[in-house]
C-alpha cells in the first residue's frame, strides 16, 4: 500500500507541483558553462560522480553546483524544499548530470539548450530494468521517469538495445562511450587506499582470501529482500580459517534483513577482493575489470526469470554456478578450478559487454559536455 501511495505522491509531483517552480524560472536565461550534479539517492556525491567531477573541476570555464539529497531518509518536507532548489537551478542551467532515475529532471518539458546526461550506475545489460519490468515502473505510472535525457551513458554496443528500452529513450541518445565510474578502478591510487582503508577495518582479514558476496536485492525498494544468506553464512563458518566473508547486501536489502553486512561501499570492496558471488547484480560487469574469478549463487534463479527476467542467457554469464552452501565451499576451496573460470569465454564476455571501460571513460562524455555542436 505504501510503494502505491508513493507512486501516486511521485506523480503528482510530477506532472504539477515542480512543472510550475520550473517554468516560472525558466523566464530567465540559460547560464553558459553552469553544470548541476544531482542525485536524490545520497546524502553525498554518489561513487558514480567522483570521476566525472574531478574531470569538471580542471574546466574553470564551468560553474559547478551540487545538490545531493536522500528521498529515503529526508523527511518529506526536506524532500520537496530539495526538489524545489533543484528546479529553480535546472531552469537556467546549460547541463544536468545523473546517474539514476531522477524525478525533478523528468518532471517538466525542458527548454532545448539545457542538456541533461544521465551516467546511469551499473555496467553492461543484465537483469531487466527501467520500463522492462513492472518490478521497476507500475504499468500504471503517468510519465516517463527518464524524459529530457539527451544521453545516456553505457559500457558497450551491446547496451544501446536494451538501454533504450528500459529507459524509452531513442537508440541514439544511447552512448556506448563507457561509464564514468568505472576509471576510478583504473586508478592505482584508488586502489592503494582501498586496500588500506580495509584491512585497518579488518586486520583479522590479513593473509585470508576474501570473498565479497554481493547480491541484489528481491521485491520492492520499501519492503526488499534477500536470497541465499543462510547458505552464505554456513559457507563462512566452514572456511573461517583460510577465507574472510565480506557480506555487501544491496542498500534497499540491508534495511530488512538481520545479518552482518560490511559499512564499506562495494566498490570500494572490488579492490580488495580475491573472489566474488553475487546472483543478478551488475557487480559482475565491475569485478571482471580486475579480473577477479565470479560464482554465480542464484538459489531462486527460475522464480527470477519468471518474475524480472534477462536481456541475455543466463547461463552463458562467465562464472561458475553453484547450488547451495556445500558447493560453495567447494568451489573456494578449489584454487584451480577458480584460476581456470577467468578463460577465453571470460575475456570475450568482458569485451563484448564493457569494451568502453577502458579507464578513459570520463574523458569522453566530457567532450560530448563541453562541445555542445556534437548534440
Amino acid at each position: 500500500m505504501i510503494f502505491w501511495l508513493k507512486q501516486i505522491i511521485k506523480m503528482l509531483f510530477q506532472q504539477l507541483i515542480l512543472p510550475a517552480i520550473y517554468n516560472v524560472h525558466a523566464m530567465k536565461p540559460v547560464i553558459p558553462g553552469t553544470v548541476i550534479l544531482a542525485d536524490a539517492h545520497h546524502s553525498e556525491i554518489p561513487f558514480s560522480m567522483l570521476a566525472i567531477r574531478e574531470e569538471l573541476l580542471t574546466h574553470p570555464e564551468l560553474q559547478i553546483t551540487e545538490m545531493y539529497w536522500n528521498n529515503n531518509s529526508d523527511s518529506p518536507l526536506k524532500v520537496f524544499q530539495n526538489m524545489a532548489s533543484f528546479m529553480k537551478k535546472y531552469a537556467s542551467a546549460e547541463t544536468v548530470i545523473i546517474c539514476d532515475n531522477f524525478l525533478p529532471a523528468a518532471s517538466c518539458k525542458k527548454r532545448s539548450e539545457t542538456q541533461v546526461i544521465q551516467l546511469w550506475h551499473a555496467c553492461g545489460a543484465f537483469k531487466k530494468f527501467g520500463y522492462d519490468t513492472e518490478a521497476d515502473i507500475p504499468s500504471y505510472y503517468v510519465g516517463n521517469v527518464m524524459a529530457n535525457c539527451n544521453i545516456a551513458t553505457v559500457s558497450s554496443e551491446i547496451c544501446v538495445k536494451p538501454f533504450a528500452s528500459a529507459m524509452k529513450l531513442p537508440e541514439d541518445c544511447i552512448l556506448p562511450v563507457g561509464v564514468s565510474r568505472t576509471d576510478m578502478y583504473f586508478n592505482n591510487s584508488f586502489n592503494q587506499h582501498c586496500r588500506e582503508q580495509f584491512f585497518r577495518q579488518h586486520p583479522e582479514a590479513q593473509d585470508k582470501k576474501i570473498v565479497l558476496w554481493a547480491p541484489t536485492f528481491r521485491g520492492k525498494p520499501g519492503s526488499a529482500q534477500v536470497c541465499g544468506l543462510e547458505d552464505v553464512l554456513k559457507a563462512q563458518e566452514r572456511l573461517r580459517d583460510t577465507h574472510y566473508f565480506i557480506i555487501k547486501l544491496h542498500p534497499h536489502s540491508q534495511l530488512h534483513t538481520q545479518g552482518t553486512n560490511c559499512s564499506i561501499p562495494s566498490e570500494e570492496l572490488l579492490p580488495v577482493a580475491d573472489v566474488v558471488i553475487t546472483d543478478y547484480s551488475s557487480i559482475l560487469f565491475d569485478a571482471m575489470i580486475y579480473k577477479l574469478p565470479i560464482i554465480l549463487f542464484a538459489p531462486d534463479l527460475k522464480e527470477y526469470v519468471d518474475n524480472r527476467g534477462f536481456y541475455l542467457d543466463y547461463f552463458t554469464l562467465p562464472g561458475i554456478l553453484v547450488r547451495d552452501s556445500e558447493h560453495i565451499v567447494q568451489t573456494l576451496s578449489d584454487e584451480a578450478t577458480l584460476d581456470a573460470s577467468i578463460d577465453q569465454h571470460y575475456f570475450e564476455f568482458f569485451e563484448q559487454y564493457m569494451a568502453a571501460c577502458d579507464g578513459h571513460s570520463t574523458q569522453r562524455i566530457i567532450d560530448y559536455i563541453t562541445k555542445p555542436q556534437n548534440n
